[in-house]
């Protein structure tokens, strides 16, 4: 039997309290899983193309660097590899057909394109690569507010060249898709140093959520459709 707390963690992997609120976020859109085809991007740990295996779908894991083994043994461990392949892929020029996926994916991705035009591209590559009525589900880390920006650029090695998005520039981003559908998430975890802290103050943001601004969080989940 499966252990879903564990799961959860797999999938997830970092920061799991508020990050997995994208969950049930994403299977409110996409209300069928069964018999579809994905690709997923940034999956050096394959957390995404798990979740999606598990569903049913035939996913095609992606990286732009070579995949660790651990990630492949992940995979085997939940018994989903026989629907999982793996490729090496750059999100900016993605090579497969159009309309070819029902459903294109990542998490904490574009951020580390380092500008809003590399991020455009992304987005319009995942545009061009789903079918039509297809949906693109992501997650992101949002710029958030000026305690946010302190923190990462004294704690986080690489905030001098990741790019954090906005709901404002979001908007932008996504505007070719047909429907489009944010939620955002999170403002104090991110300050945790541990996962155990973090999943303590993910707590504290859960209960905060209703009071605190949309474009104060420091995490936006999306679903598009083309």
């Amino acid at each position: 039997m499966r252990d879903d707390v564990q799961f959860i963690k797999d999938v997830i992997q970092w920061d799991v309290k508020n990050w997995s609120k994208a969950l049930p976020f994403w299977e409110k859109h996409i209300k069928d899983f069964e018999n579809k085809k994905a690709m997923t991007f940034g999956e050096r740990e394959g957390g995404l193309s798990l979740w999606l295996a598990s569903k049913g779908v035939e996913v095609v894991c992606t990286d732009y660097n070579k995949f660790p083994e651990e990630t492949i043994r992940l995979h085997k461990r939940y018994s989903v590899d026989d629907k999982i392949r793996y490729e090496k892929q750059d999100i900016t020029s993605i090579d497969a057909p159009d309309n070819s996926y029902d459903i294109v994916m990542f998490k904490s991705v574009i951020g580390a394109l380092g500008s809003a035009e590399r991020q455009q591209q992304a987005i319009d590559e995942l545009y061009r690569i789903l079918k039509p009525g297809g949906y693109l589900v992501m997650a992101e880390n949002m710029e958030g507010t000026l305690l946010h920006k302190w923190m990462r650029k004294k704690f986080t090695k690489w905030s001098g060249y990741w790019h954090y998005p906005t709901f404002k520039t979001s908007s932008k981003l996504y505007r070719n898709f047909s429907k489009v559908s944010f939620r955002s998430q999170g403002f104090f975890a991110v300050f945790g140093r541990s996962e155990r802290q973090r999943k303590a103050i993910g707590s504290v943001d859960q209960l905060l959520r209703p009071i605190t601004p949309k474009g104060w969080r420091y995490i936006l989940f999306g679903a598009c459709q083309k």
